[in-house]
């Protein structure tokens, strides 16, 4: 029997709160006060570890100790839980994922596999990997594709086809710009039949993918304004486009800021807007401060998008 697909709508890729002592231990105090915010706001779900979690900075027990700490803090037993899995071995990712349910985890979100760069990696290789992954794996599959962190390889057309027929892969995180493709994902009669969820993984993008099918997102931004991003979602859905539109707008010029100063400007904004986390940087070598420039240029747009948010 095929897994469920996870729901439509918003996810929040959550941060990691480190203290600020020597370790950069983890501050779990802050990681739970923030999930409050977020999990009352009207978003589908979280995801844990992955890379505005800074996932490659944490040992194992690191992030299951945030992914239990996350689920036992959850007022909604349905609210679901994305777990980051790192790494490229195979019999390490499958033990990673068995004990990520375990601890409450609803599926496993799993980058595609770059270290080779595109030289030595060819397209029929990922397939093999993700396919014997899922093949073995105690949670439905999410792939992640992140051209930017995987030495440019990019997954193609044909190969997301072929792993749409595996049903412990149950849909992809698109962290990239190529709108052609998410547009022949969305509209793929295959990918339909094999309910395969496609989901943004930038929220610049958001009301444009709604448009040709995409049927969520998961986007750094909601860590601020959940609320927002979930209005564009359901305006668009109540076919309130132009209001839909207008949000999109503003959500997309504070994003150009997070473009830029990426985890860094996120934390600082979270900092900013909810007064939480005892530093606003991640741990070596993301341990230096924000441009302060660009995150002045945004400021305005940042302001005016949190007294909408704190209307909502």
């Amino acid at each position: 029997m095929a897994p469920p697909l996870p729901p439509r709508g918003i996810y929040t890729p959550l941060p990691t709160f480190f203290k600020n002592d020597e370790e950069y231990s983890i501050d779990l105090d802050t990681q739970l006060q923030h999930f409050d915010y977020i999990q009352k706001s009207g978003v589908s779900g979280v995801l844990i570890g992955g890379s505005n979690g800074e996932a490659i900075h944490l040992s194992k027990e690191e992030r299951y100790s945030v992914v239990k700490a996350v689920r036992e803090r959850c007022t909604n037993k349905d609210f679901v839980l994305l777990a980051g899995v790192v790494g490229v071995s195979i019999s390490e990712i499958v033990a990673d994922i068995a004990q990520l349910k375990t601890l409450g985890a609803n599926y496993a979100v799993l980058l595609v596999p770059g270290y080779y760069g595109t030289t030595l990696t060819k397209q029929q290789g990922i397939v093999d990997w993700f396919t014997t992954i899922a093949s073995k794996a105690a949670l439905p599959i999410i792939i992640y594709n992140y051209p930017g962190v995987q030495n440019g390889i990019d997954l193609t057309y044909d190969s997301y086809l072929t792993l749409s027929e595996h049903e412990n892969i149950v849909g992809c995180k698109l962290t990239h710009y190529n709108f052609p493709l998410y547009t022949l994902l969305c509209q793929s009669p295959q990918l339909k039949a094999n309910n395969f969820r496609n989901l943004a993984g930038v929220g610049q993008v958001l009301l444009p993918g709604l448009s040709v099918g995409v049927e969520g997102c998961i986007d750094g931004l909601s860590n601020i304004f959940p609320k927002s991003m979930v209005k564009i979602f359901t305006d668009y859905g109540a076919g309130n486009i132009a209001e839909a539109q207008e949000l999109q707008g503003l959500v997309t010029l504070v994003n150009e800021m997070t473009a830029v100063l990426n985890i860094l400007g996120l934390k600082y904004g979270i900092k900013y807007a909810l007064g939480l986390g005892a530093v606003v940087h991640g741990r070596p070598p993301l341990n230096q401060d924000i441009d302060i420039n660009v995150w002045n240029k945004y400021l305005p747009a940042f302001k005016k998008l949190l007294e909408i948010e704190k209307q909502l």
